[in-house]
């Protein structure tokens, strides 16, 4: 490789907060008919009588809800979750789509992700939307006022975790991560599914679009609806009833 002179430039760079520089940038927008994303600093000056507000503050975890793969994950949810369904958000981010499953009318939600920062996210967005979540599994069941379980965990890899968070128990499950995580996911997620449960998967790119599929299907789930935006794919995927 011929790298030039291989010069080397010092410079200096303005003394900003690049960690929260961003925030200017980031302002309310309705996602839909119906839900409105706030960043939690701003205002909002009109909200209509059957308008659902989520206020987000995502820190250094994914999800403002304005990426393509949210916009899916989102619209799948409105789709096919059910009231008072349980729900299982893989991979949860700033927490954005379960605080949505729960002002949409879900059951119990267990929310997990492998980053602590998070969980931390998760649990600080859940407080400013007044849903009430706890650490544990045992925790979320031994209160009706605990909807929500944050935890950190790989799903993947932790047979133990995967137990912990409830094996056979889920109506649906959510996961908005990579095709190369989705993959892996869709051979171990359908331990903790009801049979006839669904799983919508998301952050697909169009080119990884056919090995999810395969995957899927090879992991004994049938496709019930595949959706686009820009280059982004969404699949919604039944577990089998046997």
């Amino acid at each position: 490789m011929n790298i030039g002179n291989g010069t080397i430039e010092v410079s200096e760079t303005e003394d900003k907060d690049w960690i929260n520089n961003w925030k200017q940038f980031f302002k309310p927008f309705r996602l839909d008919d119906t839900i409105i994303i706030k960043p939690t600093w701003e205002t909002l000056s009109q909200v209509n009588a059957d308008d659902i507000v989520v206020e987000i503050d995502p820190g250094v975890a994914f999800g403002t809800g304005s990426h393509e793969t949210t916009k899916l994950c989102i619209s799948n949810i409105k789709k096919y979750m059910k009231q008072g369904q349980r729900i299982l958000d893989v991979g949860c981010g700033s927490g954005i789509l379960s605080i949505i499953a729960s002002k949409l009318g879900a059951g119990k939600i267990a929310a997990t992700d492998i980053d602590p920062n998070a969980v931390t996210a998760a649990h600080e967005n859940a407080g400013v939307n007044h849903i009430i979540s706890c650490d544990s599994m045992e925790a979320l069941d031994a209160k009706e006022e605990n909807q929500l379980a944050i935890l950190a965990g790989d799903i993947i890899t932790d047979e133990v975790f995967r137990r912990e968070i409830g094996e056979v128990t889920y109506d649906l499950v959510v996961a908005n991560i990579l095709a190369d995580i989705i993959i892996p996911l869709s051979a171990v997620i359908g331990e903790n599914m009801k049979p006839g449960a669904l799983f919508i998967s998301s952050g697909i790119i169009d080119m990884k679009r056919d090995a999810v599929r395969e995957a899927l299907l090879k992991n004994r789930f049938e496709i019930v609806e595949e959706t686009t935006l820009g280059d982004w794919v969404s699949f919604v995927a039944r577990k089998s009833e046997i």
